[in-house]
This record gives C-alpha cells, sequence and structure tokens, in this order.
C-alpha cells in the first residue's frame, strides 16, 4: 500500500498520530508508529473499498469544501511555514493532502448517505431504554474549582524545592486571610494555563483531578481553600467556589440525547451492514 500510494498513506499516518497521539509522525515512539502505521493501512482499506463502490464512484466533492479542509488543518500551526514544514516531515505535498482530503470528504458524505433512511426512533424505545439504564442518568455532584499551582524543578533558582514550598505556603497564607482574592492569586502566581482565567477549573466532578486533590476539593465547604498540597505536576491550593449537588436526571432532560444517541447507533449499524454488503 505505501508503494502504491505513499503521499495518501502518510496522510493517513499524520492523521492518526495527531488524533490519537496529539503529534507528528516524527514524534511518535516505535511502539506508537507501528500502531500508526496498522491504523492507517486498515482506514485506506476501508475508504478504498467504499471508494469503488457504485456510490462513492458518483460522489463529487467541491473545491471549496476541500479549500475549507485545507485552512482547518493549516489552522493548527503557528504559520505557513510551520504548515510547510510539518507537510514535508510527514512526507506530504499539498497536492496529495488535497487529494487526501477529497477522499477523506467523500467517504464521509458516501457513509451518511449509506445510514440515512433507518426508522425513527419511538417514545416508546427512549422510554424503555432510560427504564432499562437507570445508572446512566445519575449526575454526579459537581464542584467548581480554582486552583493555584507552583511548579517544582531544581534547574530553576524560583522553582526548588525549597524556594518552590516556601512560595506556596506565603501564598497559602494571603488566600486564608483573603479567600475573595484567590482568583487574583491565581493570576499573579499561579503556573498553570489556567491563571489566564483566575485559576478557574470549572465545574468538576469526582475523579477528574489528581486524587489527592480530588479527595480535598470534595471534602471542602463552599467557599473554603485546601492545605498545599503536591502531586507530580508540583504543588498546588484548591479552592471550592460553589457545589452543585448530585441529582437523578427525569426523562424529560435527558429525551432528547437518548433520542439522538439511538438515532446515532442505528445508523452506524445501518453503516456497517452496507459495507458488510460491499465485495
Amino acid at each position: 500500500m505505501t508503494e502504491q500510494d505513499p503521499g495518501l498513506f502518510a496522510y493517513h499516518v499524520l492523521r492518526v498520530a495527531v488524533e490519537v497521539y496529539g503529534k507528528q509522525p516524527s514524534e511518535l515512539t516505535a511502539e506508537q508508529l507501528k500502531i500508526a502505521h496498522a491504523q492507517a493501512g486498515k482506514t485506506r482499506k476501508l475508504e478504498d473499498r467504499v471508494l469503488a463502490s457504485p456510490e462513492g464512484t458518483r460522489m463529487a466533492v467541491p473545491d471549496v469544501a476541500i479549500d475549507a479542509a485545507v485552512r482547518q488543518i493549516k489552522s493548527r500551526y503557528e504559520n505557513e511555514a510551520g504548515f510547510v514544514a510539518a507537510m514535508a516531515e510527514s512526507g506530504l505535498c499539498e497536492t496529495d493532502l488535497r487529494r487526501a482530503l477529497w477522499r477523506e470528504l467523500a467517504f464521509d458524505a458516501v457513509m451518511s448517505l449509506a445510514g440515512n433512511g433507518t426508522d425513527p426512533i419511538t417514545d416508546a424505545e427512549v422510554e424503555a431504554f432510560y427504564a432499562d439504564h437507570p445508572e446512566r442518568f445519575e449526575r454526579p455532584e459537581l464542584r467548581t474549582a480554582r486552583h493555584i499551582l507552583i511548579t517544582v524543578n531544581p534547574e530553576f533558582p524560583e522553582n526548588t524545592p525549597e524556594v518552590a514550598h516556601k512560595r506556596i505556603a506565603e501564598i497559602h497564607a494571603q488566600a486564608e486571610a483573603s479567600p475573595e482574592t484567590f482568583g487574583e492569586l491565581a493570576t499573579q502566581h499561579s503556573e498553570c494555563p489556567s491563571a489566564l482565567e483566575g485559576g478557574l477549573l470549572g465545574e468538576v466532578p469526582p475523579g477528574k483531578l489528581y486524587p489527592n486533590l480530588d479527595a480535598a476539593l470534595f471534602h471542602l465547604a463552599e467557599g473554603e481553600i485546601s492545605r498545599p498540597l503536591e502531586t507530580e505536576a508540583g504543588l498546588h491550593i484548591v479552592k471550592c467556589e460553589a457545589i452543585r449537588p448530585g441529582a437523578h436526571l427525569s426523562l424529560d432532560q435527558v429525551r432528547g440525547k437518548i433520542r439522538e444517541q439511538m438515532s446515532a447507533l442505528r445508523r452506524k449499524a445501518k453503516q456497517k451492514a452496507w459495507i458488510a454488503s460491499l465485495p
């Protein structure tokens, strides 16, 4: 396959590397690259099979759609030079990229057609699903959290273990004295990207943070601040700003989402059956 069309294969490897690992192919480990190659091969074979169908051979993709897809990919990079360098590093020229995107858009369009015509989900089916899966409709308790992070790095004088512990203790004392200034302190001192939003982490469900941060957050009262805590990322202070109690979602609250998910599953089943029918 790579010998038959290295440009298309390179695109599929790039896609797996970015979507699965968030990296360029050149940044993958040997094992990750092996997985990316295997997945790229499977995706390419499926794409070939679908595009060889009568529906696939008749599919047209306008240039404006390909242009938009190219722009979307370019937006991942800081500038045009970065985009060109990344494509070259992956073994892709823009012509190959446009061909690959044409095939990808055509594939998606054919699969969308293959999923059309499914029977609509009835109210009875929605209600039966809701009754059969009550555990899926329990909303956990959510806590609005902010945090301050001081990293520990012996290579930087302000982040040596001794200095970092002293800094977090001083910040903690200020936060305890004036809890309402926690966001300002996060903006001034935190070394986490959330500092740009005053340390705001948003509404956090149980289990999302590091275990000791999670345990601290879910033991705090509304408005309380934790003691300094240590994780592999560094030293933290966590504030619980608000508590939204857990609840069982009513059928009316989730009816639309259930219908949407069941419809998607039905479409996917029809698409799989259609693919299975291909030569």
